[in-house]
C-alpha cells in the first residue's frame, strides 16, 4: 500500500498514472517518512481516512498512520466539509433552524425512572405521554410542561417486556398512542409487537381518569434482513406508515419501514430496510405532524431528515441529516415533536428525569 521511497523512482511511471486518472489526488507520506501513496481523499470516519487511488480502489487507514501535515489536512478538510453541509442543509426548504435547549422541568413522578419513550398528547396539548424501559408493568404516565404528575394508566391484557418507545398520532379523528416492544439487546428475539391504544382522557386538573386502556391491536413484525435492536419508532400521521430505526454496535443505524397492516391477521409484517445512516446507536425518532421531518436521536444529539413532496422516506434518508446540537443528559432515550412541530422534548433513563426542551430559532 505505502510505495517505499527508495523505490519512488521504479514507481514513477505508475504514480504519473495514477495522478492523471484521479484528478485531485494527494501525495500521503507515512508517519515514518519512508512511504508515499498517491490517492484521492474521500472521507474520514471511526479514525480511519478513506483514501481512493486512481485504480478505483478504497484504502481505510488509520489517521495516526499517516505525517503530521497529513492529519493536520485531514481535520481541517473534514471541518471544512462539515461547515459546508450544514450550510447546504440549513438552506433545504422546510428545514427548521433549532436554537439552544434547556431543561424546563423535573419530572415529579419517582416511579418515572427510567423514561425509555416519549409523546405530546394529541388531544390535550402540553400534555405528554411516557413509559419506562424494562421492569415496569405495562403502563403509560402523564405529565406536563412543569413536570407536574398527572397520573398513569395500565394496558389491560398487556405485558411489558422491553418498551423502548413511543408514538402519538391522529387518525379519522381519534388520537392514539403506539409502543414499541421492541427490545432486543440479546439479538435473540425474531418477533416483535407494536400495541396500539387509543388516548385516555385526560385532564390539566385531575389528570389521567381512566386507570385502564384496552389494546385496539398488537402489530406483529420481524426485520426483513436480520434479528435487530430496535430502540427508535415513528408512525408518519399523514398515512401511518410506520419507521423503525435500529441500535447498532458500529457507528451506524439502519432504518426500515414498515406499512399499516391492512387486516388485523396475527401474522408478522416484515419491515424493510430503506437506509442506513451514518449515526451512531439511534435511541429515539419522531415525525413531525405535517410528515415531512423525521428527527433520530442518539445518545449526544439528533439528527433531522426532511423529505419534499412527493418524496417518498427512503429519498429522504438517503441525504446528508441536519444536526441538531442537544443539551447534555444522562442516557438520553426519548425525543418528540412538540404539538407545533418545531419544538423538540427530551427525557432521560436517569433520575431525576429532566425535561428538556430545544425551540426553533
Amino acid at each position: 500500500m505505502w510505495i517505499p521511497i527508495s523505490k519512488q523512482f521504479l514507481s514513477a511511471v505508475v504514480l504519473g498514472l495514477l495522478m492523471v486518472a484521479c484528478a485531485h489526488a494527494r501525495t500521503w507520506t507515512h508517519r515514518s517518512g519512508e512511504g508515499r501513496l498517491e490517492a484521492d481523499f474521500a472521507d474520514y470516519n471511526d479514525g480511519k481516512v478513506i483514501l481512493r487511488t486512481g485504480d478505483g480502489q478504497t484504502l481505510a487507514i488509520k489517521l495516526e498512520e499517516f505525517s503530521p501535515a497529513d492529519r493536520q489536512f485531514v481535520l481541517a478538510e473534514i471541518k471544512r466539509r462539515r461547515a459546508a453541509e450544514k450550510a447546504e442543509v440549513s438552506q433545504k426548504p422546510g428545514t427548521v433552524l433549532y436554537g439552544l435547549g434547556r431543561k424546563i422541568a423535573t419530572l415529579e413522578n419517582p416511579l418515572v425512572d427510567e423514561s425509555s419513550g416519549l409523546a405530546c398528547s394529541r388531544s390535550c396539548p402540553g400534555i405528554f405521554w411516557t413509559h419506562n424501559d424494562s421492569g415496569d408493568y405495562a403502563r403509560i404516565y402523564a405529565f406536563d410542561l412543569g413536570g407536574r404528575d398527572l397520573g398513569s394508566f395500565v394496558l389491560t391484557n398487556t405485558q411489558a417486556f422491553d418498551w423502548e418507545d413511543t408514538a402519538s398520532f391522529s387518525y379519522k379523528g381519534k388520537h392514539y398512542l403506539l409502543i414499541a416492544d421492541t427490545g432486543n439487546n440479546g439479538l435473540a428475539a425474531t418477533v416483535h409487537m407494536l400495541h396500539l391504544i387509543e388516548e385516555p382522557p385526560v385532564d390539566r386538573k385531575q389528570g389521567v381518569t381512566q386507570k385502564q386502556a384496552a389494546v385496539v391491536r398488537t402489530i406483529y413484525f420481524a426485520f426483513e434482513d436480520d434479528h435487530r435492536d430496535c430502540e427508535a419508532l415513528a408512525v408518519d400521521p399523514t398515512d401511518r406508515t410506520i419507521l423503525l430505526a435500529t441500535k447498532q454496535r458500529e457507528p451506524e443505524s439502519y432504518v426500515y419501514v414498515l406499512p399499516w397492516p391492512k387486516d388485523d391477521s396475527n401474522k408478522a409484517a416484515s419491515a424493510r430496510k430503506i437506509g442506513r445512516l451514518k449515526i451512531p446507536r439511534a435511541t429515539a425518532m419522531d415525525v413531525s405532524p405535517d410528515g415531512r421531518r423525521a428527527v433520530v436521536l442518539t445518545y449526544r444529539h439528533a439528527y433531522e431528515y426532511t423529505r419534499g413532496a412527493g418524496e417518498d422516506w427512503r429519498r429522504a434518508f438517503s441525504r446528508l441529516p441536519a444536526e441538531i446540537i442537544l443539551p447534555e443528559r444522562m442516557q438520553g432515550e426519548s425525543i418528540c415533536f412538540g404539538p407545533d412541530g418545531k419544538t423538540l422534548y427530551l427525557t432521560s433513563e436517569k433520575l431525576p428525569t429532566p425535561l428538556l426542551q430545544v425551540p426553533p430559532r
